[in-house]
């Protein structure tokens, strides 16, 4: 099933042009917005919608991946100097220690707004990655 806001941010997406996938479950709809960071990898940001409320979780997965153990400590610490830095997105180091990037449109949010909110999350998701990608590689490399 397509929920709403899944339909709202598609609609948005197409009167601007952009890009995307969707992908449709049984417990939630998934829209997908690709982009190539800057002497980065490929990634993909998820709009996941799980019911039809306008309450979005906004996901870049990728970013880096399987961070060595080794690197934990001083990833953590740059992942607490980005959320310092940037506002809207929170950096999480999840259980496998990969790098992600998570934005919440909230609950509250109108059916007109939805889809704008959403594109303007992924504009800042992706020059926020731009910036903080050479950050993370510094501790990948050293």
């Amino acid at each position: 099933m397509i929920y709403k806001a899944t339909k709202l941010i598609k609609q948005e997406m197409d009167r601007q042009g952009m890009k995307y996938s969707v992908e449709e479950f049984d417990d939630r709809s998934i829209l997908f917005a690709g982009f190539g960071i800057d002497n980065g990898p490929n990634v993909r940001v998820q709009f996941v919608s799980t019911d039809n409320d306008n309450d979005v979780g906004i996901r870049l997965f990728g970013m880096v991946n399987n961070v060595a153990e080794s690197k934990v400590d001083r990833m953590i610490r740059v992942i607490n100097e980005c959320n310092n830095q940037y506002r809207y997105v929170k950096f999480v180091l999840d259980k496998d220690r990969d790098v992600i990037i998570e934005y919440d449109i909230p609950l509250r949010s109108g059916d007109t707004t939805v889809g704008a909110e959403a594109c303007e999350i992924f504009v800042r998701i992706m020059k926020i990655a731009d910036d903080a990608y050479p950050k993370f590689m510094k501790v990948i490399w050293s």
